[in-house]
């Protein structure tokens, strides 16, 4: 007993990706600080029973527990199935069960299904009402699916069972079975296909009526043969195998007699047949215009046989063949075409992309010195900036430093670029990003050491807007297609858009100079963004459904 409680103790600190031995086996979970004799209220957990699923447990509250789920076998990724059982429970005891390693994004529990459970006073399944039933994704759970479900316990002696759905174990497939075949019906046959992994039997069920049954077992038999050992029976001279008289060749199956092995005077077999007229008739199917040409025109090779006569049996076989490869033939040109056409269409699309990456490139150039020039006329600029230059840096010449006193006293001044931490303003404890917006100077240095365009994006939008103003916003201001009454946000500051690419522009710069890469890391902003929105809201509604959950226990 002292070792299921430190046990219990303990379960809350593994990973919920760790490996699960085995069901669990009348488990008692105590809570973390309890040292003795269980007590009503402590509940029991057992799977150790056929068709049982339940890896672990885990004591969150006094009211709620987390239960881990194992998975398939011979498939570690699919967990869907659970089904345990629970006593030592305590009358009016509610409770919150939360299965917390689904591996299925989407399941019928969002549209209604309910998890089953019945009793041993009550041996009927039943459905949990769909209200206490509850299926998103835990940011607590490495963002796993989880399935959480409120019940009350009003039985103390009662052993209660939940599960997935109404389950069908295989003991009772296995006597539903044998109590059909023991009927002895003339429509229903059983036969052992083979044994699964866990040597168990897999059965082969025919359903068909005693008539068709021999024709049924005759055409499986023929479809398995793929080529059935055929002789010919009226061959007039066994050395010379190219006359064979005027009558029509019947075939037939060679059999074997007394298990011995066919002789060598046996008749020639149809695949010695089928070579020697391919061989003779080589060049006379590669001169034909339709496949009944091929084999019905003679041919030089021919001549010196009287009265030649192909099986007829063998002729189709081979038409129906040859037709086959022409209309494959037929598809793989119309793929290949159809191929090619969106090959041209995608080359033209990428010459498009270009010409709009390179405008979008000088945009670009342009808007940053229309914006330094604006700050310039503020009186706080670039100008400030330039000064602060470390004075190891490589003078101009004298023809280009003249040009540039020059420009500077005239208002349409373009300075020359400087490094991306010297571009922007620090002061009072602040950096200015373009546009009135100033950020922190300790957030934007720890900005600027994360990883990844899309956890930068997110960061620098949080740190322009903040959560509050990006839950109640959009990027686009247009409703989602998925709700058909969703009523569209208010869309984000198209000025502080620009800001946000600009920065990550200014980023990417420095990483490489592929203005493809760039242009295609740039173009997915608006998907960081609005992931970041779509995170806080689901954080926000999760909280609401676990005040709401334990507001009702109370």
């Amino acid at each position: 007993m002292a070792e299921r409680s430190r046990t219990a103790e303990t379960g809350s600190a593994i990973g919920s990706d760790d490996i699960i031995a085995g069901n669990v086996s009348k488990y008692i979970v105590l809570p973390p600080a309890y040292s003795g004799q269980p007590k009503k209220g402590h509940l029991i957990f057992d799977a150790c029973f056929e068709s049982g699923n339940l890896g672990r447990v885990d004591h969150v509250t006094e009211f709620e527990y987390d239960l881990f789920i194992r998975p398939d076998t011979c498939n570690p990724r699919f967990r869907v199935w659970f089904n345990f059982t629970v006593e030592n429970v305590k009358e009016s005891q509610r409770v919150i069960f939360n299965v917390v390693n689904f591996s299925k994004t989407k399941s019928l529990y969002r549209d209604g299904m309910a998890p089953m459970v019945k009793s041993t006073s009550r041996p009927k399944w039943q459905r949990i009402p769909s209200k206490n039933v509850y299926y998103y994704r835990c940011p607590d759970h490495r963002k796993n699916y989880v399935m959480s479900f409120a019940f009350c316990f009003d039985r103390e002696d009662d052993t209660y069972q939940f599960a997935y759905c109404y389950p069908y174990t295989y003991t009772r497939l296995q006597h539903y079975l044998d109590t059909l075949q023991r009927r002895n019906m003339d429509y229903f046959c059983r036969e052992l296909l083979g044994l699964s992994v866990q040597k168990r039997r897999l059965d082969l069920l025919t359903i068909t009526s005693p008539e068709d049954k021999t024709d049924l077992e005759n055409s499986v038999m023929q479809k398995k043969i793929k080529i059935p050992k055929l002789s010919l029976n009226h061959i007039e001279e066994a050395g010379e195998v190219t006359d064979y008289g005027e009558e029509d060749v019947e075939l037939r199956h060679s059999k074997r007699q007394d298990g011995r092995k066919q002789s060598e005077g046996t008749h020639k077999s149809i695949e010695a047949v089928v070579a020697r007229l391919e061989k003779q008739n080589g060049m006379s199917l590669s001169n034909t215009s339709s496949p009944e040409e091929a084999f019905m025109e003679p041919t030089e090779g021919m001549n010196n046989m009287d009265d030649a006569v192909v099986p007829r049996i063998l002729y189709e076989e081979l038409l129906r063949s040859y037709q086959q490869q022409q209309e494959e033939m037929r598809h793989i040109q119309q793929e290949l075409e159809r191929t090619r056409r969106q090959l041209v269409q995608q080359a033209k699309k990428l010459k498009e992309y270009g010409a709009l990456v390179s405008e979008m490139k000088e945009l670009r150039d342009l808007n940053r010195r229309l914006q330094d020039v604006l700050l310039l006329r503020l009186g706080s600029g670039p100008a400030v900036e330039v000064e602060k230059v470390k004075p190891e840096s490589v003078e101009p010449e004298p023809e280009v430093q003249k040009t540039f006193n020059e420009e500077a006293n005239t208002s349409t001044y373009f300075p020359a670029p400087v490094p991306v931490m010297d571009k922007y303003i620090l002061e009072n404890g602040k950096v200015h990003l373009g546009s009135g917006i100033w950020v922190d100077e300790e957030k934007w240095h720890q900005l600027q050491v994360t990883q990844g365009d899309s956890k930068y994006t997110k960061n620098l939008a949080v740190m322009i807007w903040g959560t509050d103003v990006l839950k109640n916003r959009s990027v686009t201001g247009v409703a989602t297609k998925k709700k058909k009454d969703a009523v569209p946000k208010p869309p984000l500051s198209p000025h502080k858009l620009s800001i946000v690419r600009e920065c990550l522009y200014d980023r990417i710069a420095q990483e490489t100079v592929d203005e493809t890469e760039i242009a295609q890391r740039l173009s997915k902003v608006n998907k960081y963004i609005c992931e970041k929105i779509m995170d806080i809201n689901k954080s926000c509604k999760n909280e609401e459904r676990r005040e709401i959950a334990k507001y009702n226990l109370q």
